[in-house]
């Protein structure tokens, strides 16, 4: 049977295609919503949804020009929103979660709606309990699938926040980040088929439970970190993503010396440390893969590294299928150990979980 993240592979050019077209008309009529001049924005989420907030940071400073901070979910809920200050309407506070049905998130909605900022919500269920409490949504249909791991899912909340941005720009820019991500199917076509190659050949290559850390600058951060929660959900391996600067302080001292690291670059504004990172990591016997990403003729480097996150997921997710077949893994472990397909991991709550309340906020 084939694995849930190569159908999702071969969806993913006609789904950027079709979704980007969606989400530009779709957010035509938030327009009076966010012209209430925003001056700083936090966008939050869960799992996938976080790794997708953190890849768009970039896109939302350099683009629509306002101060973005992006955290997971219970930081900005209690503990950054309820300090936010006077200027409460002149924050936006976006929420993200597929399902729409996460208790982080929602609760993280519900404090800053109380407090008076504006919120919207990323969600590809427009019923959803997130699309119903926020001021404001965008909504993605996704494909049916079979249940594993993300990655439409993923895409389509990258492909709103850069809706949300083309909003927030001007109309030249605005339309020259539409005809970018409108380049970006074909080009994805191109990328895929020599990196989901390189990606089964590491897998094969390394063909155990060795721990894998991905590495990435600005953007490729996020994209680090989703790549890193594919191989944990696909093959149950420990994974993580790291700041490449970061590993050079951390990661770089902890052994086994042949530790499977994968650099994951658009060559932007840290291209310089990367390489000086990938000569380290090779002086201290590390198995390192990179995939550098430069785009086509006629990108600027800014706008390549913003939209990045839409390519660099090709390779790590094919490593992923593939040591899941080696090792003979389920998705999700097979949801054993105590865990259950109740809410999506059973005892972990992440649906169910008791929310804080205002009247707790205030107590704080």
């Amino acid at each position: 049977m084939s694995h849930s993240l190569l159908e999702q592979t071969a969806l993913a050019p006609e789904f950027i295609k079709e979704a980007w077209k969606k989400a530009r008309q779709s957010v035509g009529h938030l327009k009076s919503f966010l012209s209430e001049g925003i001056e700083e924005i936090h966008i939050t989420g869960c799992g996938d949804s976080y790794y997708a907030a953190s890849s768009l940071e970039f896109a939302f400073t350099v683009w629509a020009k306002t101060l973005t901070r992006v955290g997971p979910a219970l930081t900005v809920g209690r503990y950054r929103i309820p300090e936010i200050g006077e200027q409460k309407r002149r924050t936006l506070v976006i929420g993200i979660s597929a399902s729409g049905e996460i208790a982080r998130t929602i609760e993280a909605i519900e404090i800053a709606k109380s407090l008076g900022a504006l919120t919207m919500g990323f969600t590809s269920d427009p019923e959803s309990s997130l699309a119903t409490t926020a001021d404001a949504f965008l909504s993605l249909p996704t494909p049916d699938l079979p249940h594993g791991p993300g990655l439409i899912s993923y895409l389509g909340s990258l492909l709103m926040g850069y809706a949300i941005c083309s909003l927030l720009t001007s109309d030249q820019s605005s339309e020259h980040i539409s005809r970018s991500i409108e380049g970006v199917p074909v080009e994805l076509e191109r990328w895929m088929s020599e990196e989901q190659s390189r990606g089964r050949s590491f897998a094969k290559r390394i063909a155990g439970r060795e721990n894998i850390v991905f590495l990435g600058s600005g953007p490729g951060r996020g994209s680090s970190m989703f790549s890193a929660a594919k191989i944990v959900e696909s093959a149950g391996v420990s994974a993580w993503g790291q700041d490449v600067e970061e590993w050079a302080h951390i990661e770089y001292f902890s052994e086994p010396t042949t530790m499977p690291t994968w650099l994951l670059s658009a060559e932007g504004r840290s291209i310089g440390r990367e390489r000086e990172i990938e000569t380290a990591a090779r002086a201290i016997g590390r198995q390192l893969l990179v995939s550098r990403w430069s785009g086509w003729q006629g990108l600027d480097p800014r706008t390549r590294e913003a939209i990045s996150p839409l390519l660099l997921w090709a390779g790590p997710v094919a490593y992923a299928a593939e040591l899941a077949r080696i090792l003979g893994e389920e998705p999700f472990r097979g949801f054993g150990g105590g865990r259950s397909h109740a809410e999506g991991g059973g005892a972990s709550k992440i649906r169910s979980s008791e929310r804080a309340s205002s009247v707790k906020i205030t107590e704080w």
